[in-house]
């Protein structure tokens, strides 16, 4: 059977709004055309719009059926297009591609019929006999084709049925069943008469008349074969009488149900789905002869048969297998037995092997170990004869050379007692010289404490370690110190000497940078003060000799010596303090460097 592209629900209800929009159109055309036209601005955005969702509707509807044939096309489709993969997925939930082409042209038909029949009863047309009748061969027409797909499908079944390797007692199931498709399809032929009969309003027995020959002698041969429809018995020939229809109804027997192969073998047939699939195929013909009473009857003998013929086979195949597995077995057996014997073969040859080997490795140690021996004994003899050798050799060279040794001894002793005393001085100036180190580093630590400090005591502990040296520059540098208050009332520290600078000095001196070295007056200091408001703050290296750059030079105290005025007099105080501090910072450097000095000169 061919795959068809599948005609959804969406597209059958907009063909039958189609159909009734044409159908009242048409009909509105031809019962007046008075009617006055509506504006054609409406009419092109209702054509527009109908165009634009006539192709998008098909668009979607052609790509998802085409998405079912077309895996590349599937893929482009739900990954590029909005509402792809949600169309495709409810296409499958519908089963949309199981739908085929005879389905597709029924539904199309159908829903034309329908759409037809609504438009005539809602215009109050009921339909004539003509139509009536064109109707009723319409339908017979439709459903011979229909029949005729059905008995093909069954004989392609059968076919395929046939094709396969089964058993003699299904080849003659097969056989039973195809006379009773052919029973079938005189029933279907029965079946015809009588809708045709239904539709032209005519009895059965008329219809059977009517198929006849309308002038036939008295002594005409009756012809009982079965004819087709549409066909008259051969001259000389006349078709039987119908039968008279029973006074009383019968009662139908009860139809006899029909043996199940499939629960029977199922039990035993279990490893082999051949089996299975041959008993279930059995059993479905058995439904289908089900529905014919008759039928049924005749094929429950043959049934039997195959259900007997199925179990024994089935039987059969398993004793096969058990018989097949014993002899496996016993062959496995076997092999192993022998492949057992061989291993313990293989076994005992590799022992030998090994205790050969073994003996030759025994015997090979023996005789290297007695040789190994004889050679330690003969090495032994040797050096001892060697050792013999030289001790006489030592005695003799230590009787001659034994005052040599006692002169060399002597000037040891010597040598020793000098480099004692050496030793003994270098120690002393070591440890002043690491006594003057921790001195200085005390007094330094006091310089650089964060806060003012005094240090005369650590001045007084440097100057007793000083004196034992006599160094001139030492003794210039302390002295320096010792002369000035600045130990008994400490320096400025760092921290605070920026401080002071950054925050106090900096911006008093900024203020009178335009002030003039001499006749300076109170509206020239409020100028200066006033566009001091508005410069721009200095920094690094700026040359200049005015106030401002020396100012942004002002890493060393020295840069602001050059000050003059009114802005020297507001330095006063921060130059004597970083003077201050500077001095004792240069006599910590000049201590250090003596240190330093000594402890290069001193030799290890």
């Amino acid at each position: 059977m061919h795959r068809a592209i599948a005609v959804p629900r969406m597209f059958r209800r907009r063909l039958d709004e189609a159909l009734i929009r044409t159908s009242r159109r048409r009909l509105a055309s031809t019962a007046s055309t008075s009617n006055a036209p509506s504006s054609k601005p409406a009419k092109v955005v209702r054509r527009i719009l109908f165009y634009t969702v006539a192709a998008t509707g098909t668009f979607y509807i052609g790509s998802a059926f085409v998405s079912f044939e077309n895996q590349q096309y599937r893929e482009l489709f739900t990954a590029n297009v909005p509402l792809g993969k949600e169309l495709v997925d409810y296409g499958e939930v519908h089963k949309w591609d199981e739908i085929t082409i005879e389905q597709t042209v029924v539904a199309a038909v159908d829903a034309y019929k329908t759409v037809y029949n609504f438009v005539q009863r809602q215009l109050g047309n009921a339909p004539t006999e003509e139509t009536i009748e064109k109707a009723a061969k319409s339908a017979l027409k439709e459903s011979k084709e229909r029949v005729k797909s059905a008995a093909a499908s069954l004989k392609t079944v059968v076919k395929k049925v046939e094709e396969e390797t089964v058993p003699e007692a299904t080849a003659k199931a097969i056989f039973i069943a195809r006379q009773h498709g052919a029973q079938f399809a005189d029933e279907l032929d029965d079946l015809i008469r009588k809708a045709e009969a239904a539709l032209t309003g005519k009895s059965v027995d008329s219809l059977y008349e009517a198929t006849t020959t309308p002038a036939q002698p008295g002594n005409a041969v009756i012809y009982a074969a079965p004819l087709p429809i549409g066909f008259e018995p051969p001259p000389g020939y006349e078709r039987p009488a119908p039968p008279k229809p029973a006074s009383k109804a019968v009662a139908e027997p009860t139809p006899v149900p029909l043996p199940l192969v499939a629960p029977a073998v199922s039990e035993v047939a279990v490893s082999e789905p051949v089996i299975t699939q041959l008993a279930s195929t059995i059993d479905n013909l058995a439904s289908f002869l089900a529905s014919n009473p008759a039928a049924s009857e005749k094929a429950k003998d043959v049934l039997e048969v195959a259900k007997a013929d199925l179990t024994g086979l089935a039987a059969r195949i398993e004793k096969i297998k058990e018989d097949e597995k014993l002899q496996l077995e016993i062959k496995l057996d076997e092999q192993a037995r022998e492949y057992t014997t061989k291993l313990l073969e293989l076994e005992l040859e590799a022992q030998d092997k090994l205790d050969s080997q073994q003996d030759g490795f025994r015997k090979f140690y023996d005789e290297e170990r007695g040789r190994l021996k004889e050679e330690v004994i003969a090495q032994g003899i040797e050096m001892q004869r060697r050792w013999i050798r030289e001790v006489k050799v030592r005695v003799e060279q230590e009787r001659g050379g034994r005052l040599a040794k006692l002169d060399e001894l002597a000037t040891s002793l010597k040598r020793l007692e000098r480099l004692a005393l050496d030793n003994s001085s270098y120690l002393d100036e070591n440890i002043r010289v690491h006594s003057m180190w921790t001195a200085i580093r005390a007094m330094q630590s006091a310089v650089d404490a964060s806060i003012r400090k005094p240090f005369r005591e650590e001045l007084r502990v440097l100057r007793h370690i000083a004196v034992a040296k006599e160094d001139a520059i030492i003794a210039a540098a302390l002295d320096s110190l010792e002369q000035s208050d600045m130990p008994d009332i400490g320096i400025e520290p760092f921290a605070d000497l920026a401080s002071w600078f950054s925050t106090s000095v900096r911006p008093r001196v900024s203020s009178v940078a335009l002030v003039p070295d001499q006749d300076a007056g109170v509206l020239t200091h409020l100028a200066s003060h006033f566009l001091s408001l508005f410069r721009f703050q200095r920094h690094g290296l700026i040359p200049g000799s005015d106030v401002l750059s020396i100012l942004s030079r002002a890493d060393a105290a020295r840069e602001l010596n050059q000050v003059k005025g009114t802005a020297r007099e507001l330095l006063r105080d921060w130059l004597e303090a970083a003077r201050r501090r500077l001095e004792v910072l240069q006599a910590l450097e000049v201590l250090m460097s003596k240190v330093i000095a000594c402890v290069t000169l001193t030799p290890s």
